[in-house]
This record gives structure tokens, sequence and C-alpha cells, in this order.
């Protein structure tokens, strides 16, 4: 019978490993910012969802609606890189 020979591979090195935590670190900063993207626009729609009205004007808040409740004085949680002036 034939005897399975395995490869066995040289472990990964330093720099393989700090490539590694890099790429971890990398990957769970996109996901913090996607979750807090997601969550801004829950707030946003909570916000609309609470003005009379809102409804009817709803198509072009979609579109602008940051703009939009800024005018009516409404508070959101703000963008890191769009501070309010």
């Amino acid at each position: 019978m034939h005897a399975t020979k395995f490869v066995h591979l040289p472990r990964p090195g330093p720099v393989t490993k700090g490539l590694g935590v890099v790429a971890g670190i990398t990957v769970i900063s996109f996901a913090a910012a996607w979750a807090f993207e997601q969550h801004r626009r829950r707030e946003q729609i909570r916000v609309l969802a609470s003005m009379p009205g809102a409804a009817s004007i709803f198509p072009a808040l979609r579109a602008h609606s940051e703009m939009v409740l800024s005018q009516f004085g409404v508070g959101l949680p703000l963008e890191p890189n769009n501070p309010r002036p």
C-alpha cells in the first residue's frame, strides 16, 4: 500500500503574523464604522417618524434628511468628519 506523505509548511514568521494582526484590526474597524452608520440611519428614521406630516414629504427627506432636520433644529448624532458649524 502506498504511504501518504504530508507537506509540512514552515511556521509563519513575524511579518506574516504582523500582517494578520493589521488585517484583523482593519476588518474590525470597517465593521464598527458600518455599525455606526446603521445606527445613525436608524436614529434619523426614528426622528423623522416622530415628526407630524413627515410621510407626505418623505421622498425629499430621504435624499436630504440631515439638512432638513437641521433646519427644524432636530439634533442627530454627528458624523465624525462632519461637525456642525
